[in-house]
């Protein structure tokens, strides 16, 4: 016997038994008989027998447009249900990829937060920045995720420098693992870089987060048009390594103009196309403010030719710094030439202006290039404030003391005058040599065994000889008898000497002519 509603019944067998109860609902026969001839019209099946001709004419006309518009119905919902679970993965591979930096250690408790900071590495966002005891996070302020996480303990060396080329005053802070940048993206085992600023002048309330107590953290409030360099040095406190601050008492641009402050310690240069800053401090140079950024240790620099200056006009000129490395590095940057164990990195146009300070700050230190520089400072424990900030070059004069005018160079060693060491030296060999000459006269026997040793050893007396006709014991050379020149002093005066005598020839030959 067949059923009167053989759709409802078919769709009752496959329906959850938790929904039963709308199955149920349909108690009387007439309510079950509808649900039967809508489900009918809906998967195409055929009109009733007893429906009236117009009914048949219009479920003949109207069901195919019924049918599709509940397929396309199906397919909008499916779509929706595979963009949900794209969004899904697309959450999980991003939260994959924002913990792929470093993993999130356990006990790793929070000392210090700075928020909604515009980093540039290693997300390019606005993050709340967290110094933990272990880790260093990037956390996205609305929702929270951790976009990175960085080993404290990874970071080798910490930078301070105003930014320059913004209208108004602003910070950089510039914090690296390895003084030379790794290619490809920074995995555990390749260097990181952690690159953001803040403005120098709060142009709103700025509230800092202290965890003394993890239990109760502490709001510091920085109000409205105040200076915020002070939390900067705070934050860098907590850092295990010392950091560098820019300053002009250490190097000073000859570009730079009473106003410039500290930012005359950079000069402005370019890295094959890409404009940036050299920034000059005590204990070497830093390519910084944008990625990849760079340090030079003074120790890192080849004793000769660490720091060269090459100007064809003398309005720009470039910068040629030269790395020691070790005999496995690998290739550090395409546009660096690779010599033995130097690499050769250059900057170019410098302002022709700017060799002069480049070369005294150069000449301060040729006697600490090519030695082993020493490590960071680094601290006992980590998390903990201690004194930090670079203090001026110890001993001699640094490039803002030092005459800018000063043209000498390392040739001008050969005409300086004479010490009062190589003058005392001077007269107590010519002292000893009157004690000989003044000494008795030998016999005609010791007279001709003399002679005989003289032929003999001719070569021996004559580098003697050499050797005592030193310039140093030159008479000229004494103190007040010439006064001090430079190389390219004496070299124009000798160019003159020479354009006079060519000049008296020419004459001469013209009269002898006539």
């Amino acid at each position: 016997m067949s059923s009167s509603t053989p759709y409802l019944d078919a769709l009752s067998k496959h329906f959850p038994p938790e929904c039963s109860s709308i199955i149920d609902s349909l108690s009387s026969e007439q309510a079950r008989s509808a649900v039967d001839t809508i489900l009918s019209f809906a998967s195409g099946g055929e009109c009733p027998t007893d429906m009236s001709a117009l009914g048949q004419l219009g479920w003949g006309r109207d069901q195919p447009a019924a049918i599709r518009a509940i397929q396309d119905l199906t397919v909008q919902k499916s779509t929706k249900r595979g963009r949900a679970a794209s969004t899904d993965e697309e959450d999980v591979g991003s939260n994959s990829k924002r913990l792929k930096t470093t993993d999130v250690p356990e006990n790793d408790q929070p000392i210090f937060t700075l928020p909604s900071i515009s980093t540039t590495s290693p997300v390019r966002k606005k993050v709340d920045i967290t110094i933990h005891e272990k880790t260093i996070r990037f956390v996205n302020p609305s929702s929270r995720a951790v976009e990175a996480s960085i080993p404290i303990s990874s970071i080798s060396r910490a930078f301070l420098v105003p930014t320059r080329g913004k209208t108004k005053q602003h910070w950089t802070v510039v914090m690296l693992s390895s003084d030379v940048p790794g290619k490809g993206k920074a995995t555990t085992s390749n260097p990181h870089q952690i690159i953001f600023g803040l403005d120098a002048i709060c142009a709103s309330q700025f509230d800092t987060t202290s965890y003394s107590d993890p239990s109760t953290p502490s709001t510091s409030t920085v109000a409205k048009g105040e200076e915020t360099l002070f939390i900067l040095h705070k934050f860098l406190t907590y850092l295990p390594v010392s950091f560098l601050e820019a300053s002009a008492t250490i190097f000073r641009s000859a570009c730079a103009t009473p106003k410039s402050g500290h930012c005359a310690a950079g000069i402005d240069a370019y890295f094959a196309a890409k404009p940036g800053t050299l920034w000059f401090f005590d204990s070497g140079i830093l390519w910084g403010e944008s990625k990849p950024c760079e340090f030079w240790a003074v120790g890192d620099l080849v004793q000769k030719d660490g720091v060269r200056l090459i100007s064809a006009t003398g309005r720009t000129c470039s910068v040629i710094l030269g790395r020691k490395i070790s005999s496995s590095s690998e290739e550090h940057n395409d546009k660096e030439n690779a010599e033995g164990d130097i690499i050769e990195t250059e900057f170019s146009m410098v302002d022709g202006r700017e060799q002069d300070p480049i070369n005294a700050w150069a000449r301060q230190r040729k006697h600490l290039f090519g030695k082993v520089s020493a490590p960071p400072l680094s601290k006992t424990t980590s998390g903990k404030k201690a004194t930090t900030e670079e203090g001026p070059s110890i001993g001699g004069n640094t490039a803002t003391n030092g005459p800018a005018w000063d043209d000498s160079d390392s040739d001008d060693d050969d005409y300086e005058i004479a010490s009062s060491e190589d003058i005392d030296n001077s007269s107590s060999s010519d002292s000893e040599a009157s004690d000989v000459g003044s000494g008795s006269q030998p016999d005609d026997g010791s007279e001709d065994e003399d002679n005989r040793g003289n032929d003999a050893n001719g070569e021996e007396s004559g580098e003697e000889s050499e050797e005592e006709l030193q310039e140093a014991h030159h008479p000229l050379l004494r103190p007040g008898a010439m006064p001090r020149m430079s190389k390219a002093t004496i070299n124009a005066v000798v160019d003159m000497v020479n354009e006079d005598l060519m000049g008296g020839s020419e004459e001469e030959d013209e009269l002898d002519d006539s």
